[in-house]
């Protein structure tokens, strides 16, 4: 390989990435918004997922019960279960007497059941 193309070969490999600044970003949003793509659907998704086999759904949902069945045999064979709840129950007892003279009992209770509530609805909305 003569100079010339080695170093052709070398300004292509060691080319760096082009820094995007917050005005082209700007050009590029306003663009797409002033120009909106819609692509006509016209049901083919839906016909899509109703043609795929049912097979592989049923294959999942038995995959997810068998290693949560096993996942549960292995907490209860190994004393999880046990230590899972003595845990909790620790915690619980701590988070209680720790709030109670620091800040609201109620507010933390609030804010656990919050949490629990986004939990319970991210867990349902999964499966769609």
């Amino acid at each position: 390989m003569d100079d010339k193309r080695k170093e052709q070969y070398r300004e292509t490999v060691t080319q760096e990435s082009i820094m995007v600044t917050k005005e082209d970003e700007h050009l590029v949003d306003s663009f797409f918004s002033s120009h909106p793509i819609e692509v006509s659907d016209e049901g083919f998704s839906h016909r899509v997922m109703r043609h795929l086999p049912k097979s592989a759904w049923q294959l999942n949902r038995i995959w997810t019960i068998v290693c949560t069945v096993l996942g549960i045999l292995l907490l209860y064979f190994s004393k999880g279960v046990q230590a899972l709840c003595g845990t909790i129950s620790g915690l619980w007892a701590d988070l209680s007497t720790n709030m109670l003279y620091h800040q609201s009992l109620l507010m933390t209770y609030l804010a656990l059941i919050c949490v629990l509530m986004v939990g319970g609805y991210m867990a349902a909305t999964s499966e769609r």
